[in-house]
């Protein structure tokens, strides 16, 4: 029996922790509210977060929006909005932003800022995420970075939540988150509400303190912006937005008028250019081929005359050997006349006729040398005609 009341009472004392624990996270504001509230600043080159403080004004980070002057603003049901700077601080990191036929439900505010641990939200587009809800608590309520007050908090952020509203357990906006420490578990920094009230005042628009008129919130001081300060300007702003468009198309519609017939005088030039290439090519086409055709001719006249020199050497051979024949190894030139040497009768030798002494020896007497070239060794004695 002891056993079973002391398992009764345990199972008791858990419920009742669990009951504890449920009623911790409780929030006493409707979320899907606030995040109507809530919207997305797309640019070209960057996504942030921003909220309405009317129902065409939104306030968002400076960074988010410094790289051009008009926004895509996307609401959590997914409409479209075209937005426009209206005014920005660098130092604050703030900027306000109209939104054209924007009709969305303004987030309460308030400049108290909560106890340290007390409970908060952050509402943001991370990493693109839109309409993403992180929680965390207060860690400092005056964290100074460079001259700056901020608020830390432990509630995740990332690239995407920068001009995002951070929430107290009321819901109402208390800062804006602007940054996280790099290379840090959770250390997120918010610009106090304090901060832009003062913005909004420097820009023009008059920020009024009431209270909000939320059953929920009832009693609880708040910062609404004047309907009236807004809607007288918002006519006139449209309209010079509108002229701002028109001009703005106008001189896109010349660029790209202009920009055109630059691109068809440089396809005009370009199209010459070709034709006058192709022209040359032609012609050196047409000289080669003359050339060709030249070297052809050349080719078969130089065929044609060893053909002749050819035919002429063998009717040239024939009469070289008849004529080789007759006239022995002399070989002369054809129709050359022949020639034959002449016969040179060497002078005859005559031996005088001497008389012997007497007394002496007659010795034989040579006879004549016969010039072998001759037909006698004596002369030819002269014949004497008697009519001489």
């Amino acid at each position: 029996m002891k056993k079973r009341i002391k398992r009764l009472a345990a199972l008791l004392f858990a419920m009742a922790l669990i009951g504890a624990h449920g009623t911790c996270f409780a929030i006493s504001f409707n979320m899907d509210e606030i995040c109507d509230s809530v919207v997305v600043v797309h640019t070209s080159n960057s996504v942030g977060t921003g909220f309405a403080i009317s129902n065409n004004m939104i306030v968002t980070n400076h960074h988010v929006v410094d790289t051009t002057t008009h926004y895509t603003i996307e609401t959590r049901s997914g409409t479209l909005l075209e937005g426009r700077l209206i005014g920005s601080d660098e130092s604050r990191d703030l900027s306000l932003v109209e939104v054209i036929g924007g009709n969305l439900p303004t987030i309460p505010m308030t400049t108290d800022i909560p106890p340290l641990g007390a409970e908060v939200f952050a509402v943001g587009s991370p990493q693109g995420l839109g309409f993403t809800v992180s929680g965390g608590v207060i860690s400092t309520a005056e964290r100074e970075v460079d001259g700056i007050t901020y608020i830390q908090t432990d509630a995740a952020t990332n690239p995407g939540n920068s001009g995002g509203p951070l929430l107290n357990e009321l819901g109402q906006v208390i800062g804006v988150n602007n940054m996280k420490v790099q290379d840090a578990d959770r250390i997120s920094l918010a610009i106090p509400m304090s901060s832009v009230v003062e913005f909004l005042r420097d820009s023009g628009v008059e920020v009024n303190f009431t209270d909000i008129s939320d059953s929920s919130l009832e009693g609880v001081s708040g910062v609404v912006i004047e309907s009236s300060s807004i809607e007288s300007g918002t006519q006139e702003s449209y309209e010079q937005y509108s002229n701002s468009l028109r001009n703005q198309y106008n001189d896109i519609l010349k660029t790209i008028q202009k920009e055109n017939k630059i691109l068809l005088g440089g396809v005009i030039v370009i199209a010459v250019l070709c034709f006058i290439l192709m022209l040359a090519m032609l012609s050196q086409k047409e000289k080669v081929k003359a050339s060709e055709r030249n070297l052809n001719k050349a080719i078969e006249a130089l065929k044609k005359q060893s053909t002749q020199i050819k035919a002429l050497s063998r009717l040239a051979a024939p009469q070289t050997a008849a004529q080789g024949g007759e006239n022995g190894p002399e070989t002369s030139a054809p129709n050359a006349p022949r020639t034959v040497p002449a016969r040179t009768v060497p002078p005859t030798t005559v031996t005088p006729n001497t008389v012997t002494p007497a007394g002496a020896q007659q010795t034989n007497p040579q006879p004549p040398r016969r010039n072998p070239m001759s037909n006698s060794a004596r002369p030819t004695p002269r014949r004497v005609y008697k009519d001489e």
